[in-house]
């Protein structure tokens, strides 16, 4: 499977759900496929994206969702123990793992060498590993409706899509729009979440 179709399942499943998005091609291809106000692209936050999302998840009531990539999730890889000792249950993280930073003309990453999936499981993470859209979706699901914290580990292919256009909206009207969509959510009393 390659980003743009782990991304279409992922935008399918958390349309209505709070989403944070890593940076690089990642952001951008998300937003090719949708722009949704209560999805939050860290446009130059490389390594911080689970660390974000967990706060989101300590402060929201329903399912939180991270897009992390594999290169982000290694720089910032004190996050695992950290969520090992929270882990809500309203959080779901999926690393696509395509063992490089595609962005960064396709350099390896420490994933090439490093099992992501392996040391999660290791620290005591609920995680499972998906090859293709089907078993993505299907991971998806029981996250969110499983009354734990989830890692995903979804492996995709290297590259990025061609011809999708840089994001050069201000992150400070992204991060008020997911503000005020988290708001409406809670308001609202987070409809299809099994988790609030």
């Amino acid at each position: 499977m390659n980003r743009m179709d782990a991304l279409r399942v992922i935008d399918r499943l958390f349309a209505e759900h709070l989403l944070i998005v890593t940076c690089g091609a990642t952001a951008r291809e998300l937003a090719a496929i949708s722009s949704r106000s209560n999805h939050l692209p860290l446009l130059d936050s490389m390594g911080l994206t689970s660390a974000v999302g967990l706060g989101v998840a300590l402060s929201h009531p329903g399912p939180v969702g991270v897009i992390d990539g594999d290169g982000s999730m290694l720089m910032g890889f004190s996050i695992l123990p950290t969520l090992v000792c929270y882990a809500p249950a309203n959080l779901t993280v999926v690393v696509l793992d395509n063992g490089q930073h595609a962005s960064a003309d396709g350099m390896p990453s420490q994933a090439a060498r490093v099992d992501i999936a392996a040391a999660s499981v290791g620290l005591g993470l609920a995680t499972v590993v998906v090859d293709g859209p089907d078993g993505l979706a299907s991971a998806l699901d029981t996250a969110l409706t499983s009354e734990r914290f989830d890692l995903i580990l979804a492996k995709i292919e290297a590259g990025n899509t061609a011809g999708i256009p840089f994001r050069l909206d201000d992150p400070a009207v992204m991060a008020d729009q997911f503000r005020l969509a988290a708001d409406r959510l809670r308001a609202s009393g987070v409809p299809g979440s099994a988790r609030a």
